[in-house]
């Protein structure tokens, strides 16, 4: 039988210490040791080869784990294997000679047997271990959920995802490779930089021990917190930390597109929760999405961030019910690396009010994160080139803002969440804008010539102070998503044949009339109505979503005070998410039938029912569209229900 073989795909010089450290010092590991050699000695029949693949992000102690699981089956195991083998295989060519002659001499116990011919090594491997084969045990190190042992069978293979460490084992961990400290203490006066330093390092065993190996004969506060806070800042320009080179092979890993997607995020804060359609829309309007046949760019931007998830460089939060990652998060320690690469690429230009953290060379994107007190405005930088600038993205204060006549050629405006009043003056002479988002600003109102803004295919005026868009809205063909939010929509909005996204409130038209001429648009994706939309003032009109209507509509969401609604059969043929978001139910209509025809939703798959106020009408409604919707999904628990913020 055959020991374990640790599986790597880089070189081994970074991981090297990995392979030598003293059981004694490991913090926060015994139980992963214990549950990883479990999965090893007890993964099915003995007669069969089995492998353990342990994946996780860059500097989570994979390595370390595998060669204590090793060490400790060579220890206690010994009967139950003929031969043992450890060995970390590089991405060169000229590593896997070297690879094969280390395992040879490991499982013949001759080191200097073996030669340089690869086929002569391979022959020899094969010789030792033509009878041993069976009951073979393998652990793999990977950093690519998708990687392992995809070549085998699912009986023969058993993934372990790492977990970072507690906060408590990584102060731990800390403290003895800063203090050698057995007694869970810091000095006092560094207690504050300490808690910050352990935050930064976000659980990462790695960055745990790098940060505390330069601050180990460190005593001064302010020492802490420059080192300790700059965790990457800080590394050696010749490339000799741990930490980064680690990380570099991560990032070298990937394909250039990806590479691009991933510096991308160094645009927002440090632990944004980012919205994963804000972001995708935004590759797309950088131009990183490759066109594909058959396939939306939406949709290979979507594969893009699985695949970086995938790869443990972002972190996916709050999924839907197909598992995709509604909002992102990036690791502190990948921000700071990702900060670094994009300032030494000259990716980004990111600047802190008038700080600017890297302005050598060319504008391409600037982000501005001005931390403005009490919502008071700043002063405009007006020294910065942005004549070149492709995107601009402002945090904080409106009044940062540079003069938008300036930027000639820029594709992306992000104002989300800006404090102040909002300066739209030369907006419509920004004629390859694609992407622009006032949502959650002051803005109340859009210039009347946005019509002009040919190239644009997002546009998000949500939680804003629009109460109607401009009738050139609809000059706007390319336009696909159209966020409005309550804002009113104009007449003709239906001739936007690109529109796969809408919000709005209505158009001055009948709520019936609006949702009639809709319908009949064959490429809405996704549509959000407002009460507006939904019923008329003084009036409880039912809202009917006719037959055979909205035929692309994959998600309906509905935002009215009170339920009157009937979806006719054949209606949304597509639909698989309706949520439906109430202000209170109606006393009157107890018979549960404000929401109607649900059962004709055949294709439904996720429903959301959501009231503001507990009451009879409420509970009336929700038994209906709960009964209804077990109807359609008797195998799917994705109903879920809210009221006054509680689940039912």
């Amino acid at each position: 039988m055959v020991g374990a073989a640790a599986v790597a795909q880089h070189p081994l010089d970074p991981r090297l210490s990995a392979l030598f450290v003293d059981p004694g010092s490991l913090v926060g590991l015994e139980e992963k040791v214990e549950d990883v050699s479990r999965l090893v000695m007890d993964a099915g029949s003995r007669t069969e080869l089995k492998i353990v693949s342990i994946v996780g992000m860059a500097g989570s102690g994979k390595t370390t784990l595998a060669n204590a699981v090793y060490r400790r089956l060579q220890a206690q195991a010994h009967d139950n294997f003929d031969c043992f083998a450890f060995v970390s295989i590089g991405p060169k060519v000229d590593m896997v000679s070297k690879t094969v002659g280390v395992m040879l001499s490991q499982l013949s116990g001759d080191r200097h047997r073996g030669g340089h011919d690869i086929n002569q090594l391979i022959t020899s491997v094969r010789d030792i271990l033509a009878n041993k084969s069976l009951g073979s045990r393998i652990i793999t190190t990977t950093r690519n959920d998708a990687l392992p042992t995809d070549s085998y069978s699912s009986s023969s293979k058993v993934v372990y995802k790492i977990s970072l460490l507690s906060d408590t084992d990584a102060k731990k961990l800390f403290l003895k490779k800063a203090f050698s400290n057995r007694n869970d203490c810091c000095p006092q006066h560094l207690e504050d930089a300490f808690n910050q330093v352990i935050t930064r390092c976000g659980g990462l065993p790695l960055a745990v021990v790098t940060i505390a190996a330069k601050l180990a004969h460190k005593h001064s506060r302010d020492e802490w917190e420059k080192i300790g806070l700059n965790l990457l800042y800080s590394s050696h320009s010749d490339g000799s930390d741990d930490l980064k080179q680690i990380l570099n092979l991560s990032f070298n890993d990937l394909q250039p597109h990806l590479r691009a997607c991933l510096l991308y995020l160094s645009i927002f804060p440090e632990n944004s929760e980012v919205d994963t359609e804000r972001l995708l829309r935004r590759w797309i309007a950088e131009g990183f999405i490759a066109q594909g046949h058959g396939i939306s760019a939406e949709d290979i931007a979507l594969g893009y961030i699985s695949e970086l998830i995938g790869r443990n460089l972002i972190l996916p939060l709050d999924s839907n019910h197909e598992g995709v990652a509604r909002r992102c998060r990036v690791h502190p320690v990948i921000y700071d690396f990702i900060v670094c690469k994009s300032m030494e690429e000259n990716f980004a230009t990111l600047m802190k009010a008038q700080h600017v953290q890297n302005n050598d060379g060319t504008v391409r994107r600037l982000s501005l994160k001005n931390s403005s007190k009490q919502g008071k405005p700043i002063e405009r930088n007006e020294s910065t080139d942005l004549s070149h600038a492709r995107s601009v993205t402002i945090f904080g204060h409106a009044s940062a803002v540079p003069q938008l006549i300036n930027l000639k050629v820029v594709r992306v405006l992000d104002l989300e969440g800006c404090d102040g009043p909002v300066c739209l003056d030369g907006l419509c002479k920004l004629v390859l804008l694609r992407y622009l988002s006032l949502k959650g600003t002051d803005a109340s109102e859009l210039p009347p010539t946005i019509g002009d803004l040919r190239c644009l295919k997002t546009l998000d005026v949500r939680s804003t102070k629009v109460k109607e868009l401009p009738p050139s809205i609809v000059r706007l063909e390319k336009l696909m998503h159209l966020f409005a939010g309550s804002a009113k929509v104009p007449d003709g909005v239906t001739k936007m044949k690109a529109l796969q996204t809408l919000s709005c409130g209505g158009t001055a038209k009948s709520s019936v009339n609006f949702i009639e001429e809709i319908s009949k648009h064959d490429k809405l994706r996704e549509l959000e109505l407002y009460s507006d939309a939904t019923e008329t003032p003084g009036n409880k009109k039912r809202v009917m979503f006719p037959a055979g209507g909205f035929p692309s509509v994959k998600k309906l969401c509905i935002r009215c005070s009170s339920p009157l609604v009937t979806f006719e059969p054949n209606a949304l043929p597509a639909i698989q998410v309706l949520e439906l978001r109430f202000q209170k139910g109606l006393a009157d209509e107890s018979s549960g039938v404000c929401v109607s025809g649900m059962e004709n939703l055949s294709s439904l798959k996720h429903v959301l029912l959501e009231f503001e106020q507990h009451d009879a009408g409420a509970m009336a409604t929700i038994d209906a569209v709960r009964n209804a919707g077990q109807k359609i999904l008797p195998d799917h628990p994705y109903i879920i229900v809210k009221v006054d913020g509680k689940s039912y």
